[in-house]
């Protein structure tokens, strides 16, 4: 099997259906159809067919709708098939109760399935409103620009944080290479962002694997890795719009999706890189500071993660520092720094930390140990990754951002969301491992 992956196209996984791996697990795919070529809308109406969708909402962002919503509408009227709509007026539609309730409140019951037109916040969106009305879902994808397609959860905001909640997932996905070639470049760049983020998320999980116990399937860190390859090496054709290149991001959009549900975890995706785009949303939620497309804030923090990693590989692990380190480690001062920074969502990432207790002073020496018994190995593993320098020129390339200053972060802000990155999620990180080692702040005067 491992030796097949790299052959395997999207089309390939999507036809194994579910089947038994050698992780333990039994992987099937939510989504059981994925159309990415020219026209891709026509195949709609056949699409539809096969769920028996007689009359589909269509839901849609008002930019959105102008660049795929009228060609849907037309494929639809020319088979004849009445639907219901709801555009949202406003742009952008942000990922809110606010949103979701719109969708709810306009959503026509006599419409048997809903159709999502758009990328990002309206696919997240849809499949919430799918899973509240019990209705199929399809998406009509507007640009190759994140993950979520193929994924049965979605990226929301609630409570001052960035959480994702469980919705459901597309039983189609339709990638109108006319309709994603004239995405906006930014949108094209985001996509690439968030494929390279799987460099720091394949890494982490074979670190948090060899040092935590977690769960890893080296057939779905395959796939990844194969998708992410397939997106380098085409990159180069995205400022042409080729349409060779945007098939390769849209398809490792997809299939990084499909690893997400096959694991059962958002491992495979994401790792430290996502977590400093979730910490600047949550400043942004909170405090009014600026963001960026999440792909964009994806790429900048896999940056930033690469200039850690490159410090990690210069490091001799030392006992007694890390054990004094820790020892003199302030919890209830760092919780007022959190809140101070994040603002109020600080408070159920502090919970966690609570339930999770990866500060505990035992657990921490026993992770200590661990390292140190295992730190060749983990220098095999980081030694996999792109140097910084790498990778920074492939963002030249494409002419992505490449800072933070971009979205008006500072160089000290920077430093204080890597420090925090560690508090997001219960994943073992490269922040984590630097503050298990004593060397957190030191790592954060690289950036």
């Amino acid at each position: 099997m491992m030796s097949e992956i790299k052959t395997f196209s999207m089309t390939d996984w999507l036809a194994r259906g579910a089947f038994e791996c050698t992780c333990g697990k039994i992987h099937e795919s939510g989504t059981k159809k994925v159309v990415i070529e020219k026209n891709a809308v026509a195949k709609l109406p056949a699409l539809l067919a096969e769920i028996g969708g007689r009359k589909p909402f269509l839901l849609s962002g008002h930019d959105t709708f102008a660049a795929a919503g009228e060609k849907v509408c037309a494929v639809l009227d020319a088979a004849g098939i009445s639907y219901g709509k709801y555009v949202f007026s406003h742009s952008p539609v942000l990922p809110t109760e606010h949103s979701v309730g719109s969708a709810v409140m306009n959503f026509d019951y006599s419409c048997d399935c809903i159709v999502g037109i758009g990328s990002g916040v309206i696919n997240d969106i849809g499949k919430i409103l799918a899973k509240a009305t019990g209705r199929p879902y399809l998406i009509v994808g507007t640009a190759p620009s994140m993950d979520g397609y193929a994924s049965p959860t979605s990226s929301m905001e609630l409570d001052g944080r960035k959480v994702s909640l469980d919705s459901t997932f597309a039983y189609a996905i339709i990638g109108d290479l006319d309709i994603l070639c004239k995405a906006p470049m930014k949108m094209l760049q985001a996509g690439v962002g968030d494929m390279i983020a799987k460099y720091i998320a394949l890494c982490e999980w074979r670190i948090g694997e060899l040092l935590v116990d977690e769960y890893r399937c080296p057939v779905v860190d395959g796939m990844v890795e194969t998708a992410l390859e397939r997106v380098v090496e085409a990159a180069a054709g995205l400022l042409k719009r080729d349409e060779n290149a945007v098939k390769a991001v849209m398809e490792g959009m997809v299939i990084t999706g499909i690893a997400m549900k096959y694991a059962g975890v958002s491992r495979p995706a994401s790792g430290m890189e996502h977590y400093f785009s979730h910490i600047w949303d949550m400043r942004a939620l909170a405090l009014g500071t600026q963001s960026d497309l999440h792909g964009i804030q994806c790429g900048i923090g896999t940056l930033l993660s690469l200039k850690i990693y490159d410090y990690i590989r210069t490091i001799v692990p030392n006992r007694e520092k890390a054990l004094s380190y820790v020892a003199n480690f302030d919890l209830n001062a760092w919780n007022e720094q959190l809140s101070a920074f994040i603002g109020p969502g600080a408070q159920a990432v502090i919970e966690d930390e609570r339930k999770a207790g990866k500060y505990n002073r035992e657990k921490h020496a026993a992770r200590l140990e661990r390292i140190l018994a295992n730190w060749d190995e983990i220098m095999e593993i980081v030694n996999c990754l792109p140097r910084y320098d790498e990778v920074l020129a492939l963002m030249n390339l494409i002419g992505a951002p490449i800072s933070a200053e971009s979205f008006d972060v500072t160089p000290e802000q920077v430093r204080k969301t890597f420090t925090m990155t560690k508090d997001i999620r219960d994943k073992y990180i490269a922040s984590r491992l630097l503050w298990d080692l004593g060397l957190l702040e030191d790592a954060a005067q690289l950036l």
